[in-house]
């Protein structure tokens, strides 16, 4: 059956809208993984081009028009398909109503912003002087209030920017979860054990490519629909339909930095690809429902499966020929133990799984007060260092491992942080419902690096219903319970039990 020509005209355009948007990934890709420095400027001016070509179609009074007919159009279609197709323009709708309370030249000047930030917050954390980016990011904090005004909320100016990333979530009550969730984690950081990093010499970045590359597609993301990189900063991006790109960056030191950057961004390519799976891609319904479970999916395959024991009876002998160390050099238990070991750090990408949404916490705590006016860019610093004083006991010897690590202030992404937590929170939860229903995946995990039930169980149960249910009813639906931390907890506290033991 043919579908009414009101809904093929609104399709039209929210697909030429939505291939835009890929355009506009291709262009921050390429100016994080492959662009000449010289470039950034003018750069930064196509994408504040497209930025604003895209937000005026978006908001052109003839889309809300199509949108109308199209909502009219549907009551000729059968009740199911009149269901989905509600659910579709009231998703839309929602972007559209946001979209219409920003001015064209606001998102221009934000996008133009954000890239030029990238450069000068890499220039300040090679330097370790957060004053040469201070000015930029007093400017990128006052255009995030801005947002949030446009946006509007009730309650904080943060609650706006919160909402653009995890949809009804407030500050006040992430702060209660997190208040609790740490209360939790205390007692487990004191028990853990730590153990030293067993690597008996330097593993050239040669050799960590080599093995990385194996990575994804033993997950199941084959390579002919992603590539892998390197840049400053991990991330993973969808350039569109069988275009997926992953990157990570390398110590030598300690390759299990890009090993787990990988395993990281491939979940949140996994998503993505399972997404561009669902029928009639792109439509609103099938883009990712909330960076929470995004975060869900990376931290899942990263956490559950990359420190998995049955993961690394797999992987162990393709790491040993892969780096060419020999297995007296690097006894299976040592490597292990170090993978699950817990020690404060000042980095969070290179945090344990233990101590890692203590680091969220922090940011999460710092970022609500600048956003909400209670602290000043310039005193970030001594702000940031005083609390890993507190919530670590570790001392900032200089910015470069303080205030200016990550990426995502630079981004403008201000409330994005707690999602990772709540990401942990989730793919706990996810994780624990699968092994319920497959109680067998550890023997195909390790005998044959087979995780193929496991990727069915997700793209089933959360890729597959893309934004067709609300976060709360995604959750209770594949797990048949609410959102729950403890099962974030129970893991951890198994985990830090398993190593403890392991002789």
């Amino acid at each position: 059956m043919a579908l009414p020509q009101p809904i093929q005209n609104y399709r039209k355009q929210y697909r030429k809208i939505k291939l835009f948007q890929d355009i506009s990934s291709v262009l921050h890709w390429d100016s994080e993984v492959m662009m000449p420095e010289e470039g950034r400027e003018y750069r930064s001016s196509q994408i504040a081009a497209v930025a604003e070509l895209t937000h005026e179609w978006m908001t052109d009074k003839s889309f809300l028009k199509q949108i109308q007919d199209a909502k009219h159009s549907i009551q000729e279609l059968p009740e199911p398909e009149r269901v989905l197709w509600n659910r579709e323009l009231e998703i839309l709708m929602e972007e559209k109503e946001k979209a219409d309370k920003l001015p064209s030249e606001f998102v221009a000047e934000f996008a133009k912003l954000t890239n030029l930030a990238h450069a000068e917050w890499a220039e300040a954390k090679k330097e370790k002087n957060f004053k040469l980016f201070s000015n930029r990011l007093e400017e990128l904090v006052n255009l995030s209030k801005k947002q949030a005004d446009y946006f509007g909320y009730t309650t904080e100016p943060y609650d706006a920017l919160l909402d653009h990333y995890e949809k009804d979530a407030k500050a006040n009550q992430i702060q209660s979860l997190f208040s609790d969730l740490k209360k939790s984690l205390i007692p487990i950081v004191a028990s853990a054990p730590k153990f030293e990093n067993p690597f008996p010499k330097a593993i050239s970045v040669e050799k960590q490519t080599k093995f990385c590359n194996r990575l994804p597609s033993i997950l199941g993301l084959t390579s002919k629909e992603s590539r892998l990189d390197t840049s400053n900063h991990p991330f993973s991006t969808s350039l569109g339909k069988g275009d997926k790109r992953i990157t990570t960056r390398y110590s030598e030191s300690d390759p299990l930095s890009s090993i787990f950057g990988v395993l990281h961004e491939t979940g949140h390519s996994l998503y993505e690809s399972g997404l561009s799976q669902m029928p009639d891609w792109p439509n609103p319904l099938t883009e990712y429902l909330s960076l929470g479970i995004h975060e869900s999916q990376s931290r899942l395959w990263e956490n559950q499966v990359g420190r998995s024991l049955p993961f690394w009876e797999f992987m162990y002998p393709i790491l040993l020929n892969d780096f060419e160390i020999s297995e007296s050099e690097l006894p299976f238990k040592r490597l292990y133990k170090y993978i699950n070991s817990t020690e404060k750090t000042k980095i969070r990408v290179e945090a344990d799984q233990v101590t890692y949404n203590l680091h969220i916490i922090l940011r999460f705590e710092i970022e609500r007060d600048l956003i909400n006016g209670k602290i000043k860019v310039k005193d970030l610093p001594e702000i940031w260092n005083s609390k890993m004083k507190e919530s670590f006991g570790l001392t900032i010897e200089n910015d470069a491992e303080g205030v200016l690590q990550d990426i995502h202030w630079p981004m403008g992404a201000f409330g994005y942080f707690p999602t990772y937590t709540l990401g942990n929170i989730f793919g706990a939860q996810f994780f624990r419902k699968f092994k319920e229903e497959y109680p067998d995946s550890h023997n195909k995990f390790s005998a044959k690096g087979d995780f193929s039930d496991l990727l069915s169980w997700l793209r089933k149960n959360i890729h597959s219903k893309g934004k067709i249910v609300s976060i709360e009813n995604l959750v209770l639906e594949a797990t048949g319970e609410p959102a729950n931390a403890k099962y974030l907890i129970s893991y951890l506290e198994d985990k830090v039990k398993e190593v403890s033991i392991l002789n």
